[in-house]
């Protein structure tokens, strides 16, 4: 695990040539580019083009459930004109779906008062037809004494009542009010209905019939929005009359090979080394088996450029959490197995392939605490077996958990205190973190050690770690009566932290309590899904399946949760709040977009 020492790489070349050599450098993939001149007036005023129809376009037909065989030559290709077919597309079946929804809710209000059609009003005396939904228990209240009126309908609850006026009854003339039944009749609607059904299986026949030339539009979205990035990278190039400037970060165990590409560019390149002043983007650089730690870091906080990578120990510790919170076997051994069925989806990138593998090494974890904890899909084997000899933690056994979940709380935060006291240069920066490691072990030896000789010796360490952070507050130079009560102050002050220490060990108590939580629900489900099988013969069994797969479903997804929000919060909150003091910038890199589908 590091983080990888680079340079600042300046490419010179002539003005007409800036297009060839930014395409160059895309294809090289591997140039962190420095703006040199602020473009952002300039790409506002460009038409934003066609990429987020395309995008839209691409969305429409991956999402499409019907797929055909993609298409991978150019040949009959016309980005346009597909482009246009799949929104229209998209936007006529969104229509045709909303009318069928609102042709079914006509026709669910029209049936039951049956097929009827409006009469001409000379036919009927110049009356009207009104229409109410009348309860049945509110019938009592409707007076046909002076009125025309019918029960067309009735079921369980409601009567469909039409009246026969020419003007409007008023309001109190019936107990509720009157609805809007419309002009069409029940078989016009039904044959609308018919219709529109017929429309949307045309349409999503034409958008599966689209879907071929999904690839193709993804290939042409990735090579539009790289021209975009190349006319962005453009316009913050230094040009000055016919030279331009193209300055970016690099590796610096990669300049033979910069060297080779602009030699072939025919331009000149200048290398300088990282000043003080300068702020480098971090590129980390991890071994295959812990590339997955460098998401985990980066998806809080990216460590300065001069500070240290911590991808290993997240990675390693994620891990270990994530089991200590789900802990149970059976899950672990369920996930694995959906895992296993499922690996095939994990295999269209890079990062798919990282959290593929982090996965699997989850759910070991997970089984392996699950094994040590004696939990089965919350079933604890018989004493005397042979998995119930492989129980050696007893989540139920307060006192020894506590003790084992602060002990690598401590561990944990000392760990982070000394790679940082490693990584830094100055005395404070070095001492400070030495003696937080004092505190916070003499503090789990008191804790530990409670009755025996440790824990009177115990103190001793904590006074020492105290005093080191306190003479070491800061490293301000002491000259003058003046500067010296300030540097009294900076002790003082650092000493402070002294509550940030004790509350961020007891933080780690969280893996305990999640662990016995999860524990006691599958226990808690087991129990009730076996009294609810005794309680109701018969179809007891299947209530009792039914809630035995509904209350695990949910455990698992509440570990799951659990696993990832507690198990890396316990690393980006208190582990990176001892162990990193610097927060950076990632290094991304110029380069082609990949073709994802």
């Amino acid at each position: 695990m590091s983080i990888v020492p680079l340079v600042k790489v300046n490419l010179v070349g002539v003005l007409d040539d800036k297009d060839r050599v930014l395409e160059a450098a895309q294809e090289f993939g591997a140039l962190h580019l420095i703006p040199l001149t602020s473009a952002q007036k300039e790409l506002e005023a460009v038409p934003a083009g066609r990429g987020r129809e395309a995008a839209e376009a691409l969305r429409w037909l991956v999402d499409s459930p019907a797929q055909r065989r993609p298409v991978t030559h150019p040949e009959g290709f016309e980005l346009e004109e597909v482009i246009t077919q799949a929104l229209d597309n998209k936007k006529a079946l969104k229509a045709c779906e909303d009318r069928l929804a609102r042709l079914d809710k006509r026709i669910q209000d029209v049936e039951p008062w049956g097929e009827f059609s409006f009469s001409d009003l000379a036919e009927i005396g110049d009356h009207r037809l009104w229409f109410y939904v009348v309860p049945n228990g509110k019938l009592k209240a409707v007076d046909p004494a002076d009125k025309v009126l019918e029960i067309v309908h009735r079921d369980r609850y409601r009567s469909y009542i039409v009246l026969l006026s020419p003007e409007e009854p008023p309001v109190d003339a019936m107990p509720v009010p009157r609805i809007h039944v419309g002009a069409e009749a029940l078989s016009t609607l039904k044959h609308q209905y018919e219709d529109a059904a017929v429309e949307l299986e045309e349409l999503e026949l034409a958008r599966q019939v689209l879907t071929k030339w999904r690839y193709m539009l993804a290939q042409n979205l990735a090579a539009a929005r790289d021209h975009s990035a190349r006319h962005r990278a453009s316009l913050e190039t230094a040009d000055i009359e016919r030279v331009f400037v193209l300055q970016a970060w690099a590796r610096a165990d990669q300049m033979s090979q910069i060297q080779a590409l602009a030699s072939d560019l025919g331009v000149a390149v200048v290398a300088e080394e990282v000043s003080d002043e300068d702020r480098p983007p971090t590129l980390l650089d991890n071994s295959r088996p812990m590339e997955a730690g460098e998401d985990l870091v980066e998806f809080y906080q990216t460590p300065g450029y001069r500070d240290w990578d911590p991808s290993a120990i997240v990675y390693v510790s994620f891990v270990v959490f994530f089991g200590m919170i789900m802990t149970d076997a059976g899950y672990g051994l369920l996930l694995l197995l959906l895992l296993f069925v499922f690996r095939k989806r994990f295999a269209g990138s890079a990062l798919a392939r990282r959290m593929f593998r982090m996965s699997v090494w989850l759910m070991v974890s997970t089984f392996a605490f699950g094994v040590a904890t004696g939990s089965y899909f919350g079933v604890t084997p018989p004493e005397g077996s042979f998995l119930g000899q492989l129980k050696v933690l007893h989540l139920k056994d307060v006192d020894t958990m506590m003790k084992i979940t602060l002990t690598i709380g401590v561990v944990h935060i000392v760990l982070a205190n000394l790679m940082r006291a490693r990584h830094e240069t100055t005395p404070s920066g070095r001492f400070q973190p030495i003696g937080w490691c004092l505190v916070a072990l003499g503090g789990l030896a008191t804790f530990l050690g409670q009755g025996t000789v440790i824990a009177s010796a115990a103190p001793a360490s904590v006074v020492a770690g105290l005093l080191t952070v306190g003479f070491f507050g800061s490293d301000r130079k002491v000259d003058s009566l003046k500067s010296g009560g300030l540097r009294v102050f900076d002790g003082l002050a650092s000493l402070a932290r002294i509550v940030n220490i004790f509350s961020d060990v007891l933080s780690y108590m969280r893996l305990f309590a999640l662990g016995l939580a999860a524990a006691s629900l599958a226990e808690t489900i087991n129990s009730l899904s076996g009294q609810l099988n005794h309680a109701v013969p018969g179809v007891g069994i299947l209530i009792a399946v039914s809630v035995l797969a509904i209350g695990h479903a949910i455990n698992i997804g509440l570990g799951l949760i659990a696993g990832c929000v507690h198990g890396l919060r316990l690393n980006v909150i208190e582990f990176f709040n001892w162990g990193l003091k610097d927060e950076g910038t990632p290094f991304r890199p110029f380069k082609k977009e990949e073709t994802r589908l």
